[in-house]
């Protein structure tokens, strides 16, 4: 029995009415690949919507990753910029050092020079030093002779001094005691041993110069009153001039005579100025006498 268009329709018909039966059917008719077809090609359509994605991802990555190496390649180019200058800049540098160099090459020389002269002034240095010393001692030597020579001269004008008051003490003391004598002590030893002691005795014989004489203004009450004069000679008074004269001439007050201290000279300090004055001490410089009223007030 063939099978006819006719039953061909049934079977379109009965299938549409019995959809459970196409799916039996498909399955009698096709093979299993074939059935699992359009799974395939819907899981193929996923998977090619899947890799448009990634593709279109793709190519976005790519088109930063473009972007990011022109960014890369623009760096790149201003850093071989950067190096191109800072290699100039280092070769100006060691330029630079090269002539720093140069100079404190040059300038290491000079000083070796100076420091080649310093020695040489230094060993000049110490040989003048040794000299000087020499030279110093020499002179430490003439000078303690020239010292010598001093208290020498000083010596003799004191001593020059002393004849020459003693030589003109008319017209220098006169003005004190009419006709000065020179009293020699030796003479009075026994009138004045005792008071004195032995000992005080000589310290007067060390004066410079004693003289005795009448008072020129006799004292208020006495015709006549006779006055010893204890005299320190010296060309530059000083306080132990005036000290000796008046220690010397209390010692004869002593021996109940009217003693009065004198210092005479050519050159008075300012502090014996001021002691004799203010102890009673006649002061003789270059012939003017000062202060008889203040040692008459105070010592007779």
């Amino acid at each position: 029995m063939s099978f006819t268009v006719r039953d061909f329709k049934d079977l379109l018909q009965l299938l549409s009415e019995n959809p459970e039966w196409r799916e039996e059917l498909r399955r009698t008719l096709l093979s299993d690949d074939f059935l699992a077809l359009p799974k395939i090609i819907r899981e193929l359509a996923e998977a090619q919507k899947i890799n448009e994605q990634n593709l279109r991802e793709l190519i976005e990555a790519g088109r930063r990753q473009d972007g990011r190496l022109i960014s890369i390649e623009e760096r790149l180019l201003e850093l071989e910029a950067q190096e191109a200058r800072v290699e100039e800049r280092l070769l100006k540098l060691e330029e630079r050092v090269a002539k720093v160099e140069e100079r404190l090459l040059k300038l290491e020389e000079r000083v070796a020079k100076v420091e080649e002269r310093l020695l040489k002034l230094e060993e000049r240095i110490v040989k003048i030093e040794e000299r000087l010393t020499k030279v110093e001692e020499q002179l430490d030597k003439l000078s303690e002779r020239v010292d010598r020579i001093e208290i020498r001269l000083a010596k003799v004008d004191g001593r020059t001094l002393e004849i020459e008051y003693e030589r003109k003490a008319g017209g220098y003391f006169g003005r004190i005691i009419c006709d000065p004598q020179v009293v020699n002590l030796a003479a009075w030893e026994k009138q004045l041993s005792p008071p004195l002691t032995e000992e005080e005795f000589y310290d007067i014989w060390l004066a410079d110069l004693i003289l005795r004489g009448q008072l020129r203004k006799p004292l208020d009450g006495q015709a006549k009153s006779e006055a010893w004069l204890v005299i320190e000679v010296s060309v530059l008074m000083d306080v132990e001039d005036v000290e000796r004269a008046v220690r010397r001439a209390a010692l004869l007050r002593k021996a109940n005579l009217l003693a009065l201290p004198v210092v005479a000279g050519e050159e008075v300090t300012e502090r014996a100025l001021q002691m004799a004055e203010g102890r009673g001490v006649i002061l003789v410089k270059d012939g003017s006498i000062r202060f008889i009223e203040q040692a008459l007030q105070r010592y007779s």
